[in-house]
Parts: C-alpha cells; sequence; structure tokens
C-alpha cells in the first residue's frame, strides 16, 4: 500500500512541475510580453484594430520615432462604444481623472478611437503646460505621418486622421461603419470560440 501511495504521490509532484513549466513558459514568451495572451494590453490596446491605413502610418511614425531614439509608449487606440462611454463618465470624475490620468474624453459616438482613426501617445507633455523635448518631436513626426494634433496642450497624447481620408463624409458615419464592423467580428470570434 504504501508502495502505491508513494508512486501517486510522484506522479503528481511530476505533473505540478509540468504544469509549473509550462506556465512559465508562456508567461515569459515573447507573445505574452507582447499582448497576445492578456486582454489588457497597456502597451498598445486596440492597436490592431485601428484602420488599416491608420495601422501603416503609426507603424511608420513609431519606426522613425525609434531612428531617432524614441521609444514611444502608446496609451489606447481603438476603443469599442462600451470602453468609450466608461471612459467618458471617468473623464467628469476628479478623482477618476487623476488615478487613470485621462485629460478629456469625447462622448460615445463622437470619438475617432472608436472610428479605429486616434492613438494616444505617452511622454507628450508635462500636465497640459508644455511639451517635453521628445513631444516636440513627436508631434513633429507624426504630423509628417499625416496625423493631426487636433485638442494640442488640451490632450496632448491625441492624435487622429481626417475620417475623410478613411473614405467617409463625417466623424459620426466612420465611427458608425467602424464599430458595426467591429462587433460583427467580435461575435463572428465568440461563434467560433463557443463551438471550437
Amino acid at each position: 500500500m504504501d508502495y502505491e501511495r508513494s508512486k501517486r504521490v510522484v506522479v503528481w509532484l511530476a505533473l505540478i512541475c509540468v504544469f509549473a513549466l509550462l506556465m512559465t513558459a508562456t508567461f515569459t514568451s515573447p507573445a505574452f510580453a507582447r499582448g497576445r495572451y492578456r486582454r489588457y494590453d497597456r502597451r498598445g490596446r486596440g492597436r490592431n484594430a485601428l484602420d488599416d491605413d491608420a495601422r501603416i502610418r503609426l507603424n511608420a511614425a513609431i519606426h522613425e520615432m525609434r531612428k531617432h531614439g524614441i521609444s514611444p509608449r502608446i496609451n489606447s487606440a481603438f476603443r469599442s462604444r462600451a470602453e468609450q462611454q466608461a471612459l467618458y463618465r471617468c473623464s467628469h470624475n476628479r478623482r477618476c481623472r487623476a488615478r487613470r490620468g485621462i485629460y478629456s474624453a469625447n462622448p460615445p459616438g463622437t470619438s475617432m478611437h472608436e472610428a479605429g482613426l486616434a492613438v494616444d501617445l505617452g511622454g507628450i507633455a508635462t500636465g497640459r503646460r508644455r511639451l517635453t523635448p521628445k513631444g516636440r518631436q513627436i508631434v513633429r513626426i507624426m504630423r509628417q505621418y499625416g496625423f493631426v494634433w487636433r485638442y494640442g496642450l488640451k490632450d496632448p497624447p491625441h492624435f487622429e486622421l481626417s475620417p475623410r481620408r478613411a473614405g467617409y463624409p463625417t466623424e459620426k458615419a466612420v465611427v458608425r461603419a467602424r464599430q458595426r464592423r467591429w462587433l460583427a467580428n467580435n461575435r463572428a470570434r465568440r461563434r467560433a470560440s463557443k463551438w471550437a
């Protein structure tokens, strides 16, 4: 009886070790560090959901920044309507705004983040007062690649592309179209994962 019991204990310990090794390999892998396994990635959540033109321009701008010794931090890119609603609600609460470092947020349905045409980059300014030296370079490079620094020092991290560049007549039209596409893709993904 003691032999059988010790044999089971050894098997369980081996399984635990294998599981621990797999988890360590997963959480230290480059894919995990890029945010593939995390739902919320502080280094650019939603970057892959950007409009194709915006993503190409952003990647080119980031490449140019890295040539100049700047490693930009992407705080936010594409947002769903629910995420925009939560951010908008938070932007009207002083404590929440200070905790999350939010300057301002547009109401849902009017933000270019919902259209996948906007990105927020960190390290642009010190508060709402002035640009950092790297911030000046970032603004110059982003403008060079077609992004507009629409709100200036009122919302320093915010850069966006014009909806007309994406082929839409108005901001609301592009937001509606991109949110519809995002919802359809997420429904399809949920159905696929449900049956997998």
